[in-house]
């Protein structure tokens, strides 16, 4: 997908709601470690990260008949590790809001990087 500004997200049922800040994964979170939604790696308890907040619209009549059609229904929290939120965050300041959490954000930064280099040329 290429870095840009204007969101085409594989699946637009889906809808990320981007942290305004880091926080520290906690046991409140869940029972158990989670891995980075971007690199893979593991987000240990206490550990600096950034939590994307996610629902879905209904996705068949019945669930539209039970919730509404507009409903948003919740679905599990994305996390970043400390070295992905703090790209997704610079990434999201420079003014590219649509970068997903799920996206490779090391893959996007070299592309952005790479693309401030032809400008040079």
């Amino acid at each position: 997908m290429p870095l840009s500004c204007y969101c085409d997200f594989d699946d637009p049922e889906r809808i990320y709601y981007p942290p305004r800040d880091y926080q520290r994964y906690s046991w409140s979170e869940g029972l158990r470690r989670r891995r980075c939604s971007s690199c893979k790696t593991t987000i240990q308890f206490g550990d600096i990260c950034a939590k994307f907040e996610r629902t879905r619209y209904p996705q068949s009549e019945i669930e539209g008949m039970i919730y509404g059609d507009d409903a948003e229904l919740p679905l599990a929290p994305h996390f970043l590790c400390e070295t992905c939120a703090d790209l997704w965050f610079s990434l999201y300041e420079l003014g590219f809001e649509c970068v997903s959490p799920d996206e490779n954000i090391h893959h996007v930064v070299a592309e952005y990087a790479s693309m401030q280099w032809k400008n040079y040329d």
